[in-house]
C-alpha cells in the first residue's frame, strides 16, 4: 500500500523499500548514496518522512536515518544501533 501525499498524487515509496541516503551520515559510517530500508512513512502537511533502518554487510543493524523525501531529500536525525 502506497502512502497518500495529497489529495490525487502518490507517493512512489512504500515499507520495505530500498531507498538511498541523500547525505553522508559520519556518525554511522554512511555515505551519500548508502541505501537502508524504510520501515515507515509519516505525512506531516505537505512533508513526507521516511524512518529508515540502516546495516552493515552483515546483517547486523547499525542505526536509523529519518529523511525527508517530499518535497526534499535530505537527513533529519539519526540514531546508532545499541552496541
Amino acid at each position: 500500500m502506497q502512502t497518500p501525499v495529497t489529495s490525487g498524487t502518490r507517493l512512489s515509496y512504500q515499507e520495505y523499500d530500498r531507498i538511498a541516503i541523500p547525505e553522508d551520515v559520519p556518525a554511522l559510517g554512511v555515505a551519500e548514496g548508502d541505501e537502508g530500508v524504510i520501515r515507515g512513512l509519516h505525512l506531516d502537511n505537505e512533508t513526507v518522512l521516511a524512518f529508515v533502518a540502516i546495516a552493515y554487510s552483515t546483517g547486523q543493524p547499525r542505526g536509523e536515518v529519518t529523511m525527508e523525501i517530499k518535497p526534499l531529500r535530505k537527513v533529519h536525525s539519526y540514531t546508532t544501533a545499541p552496541q
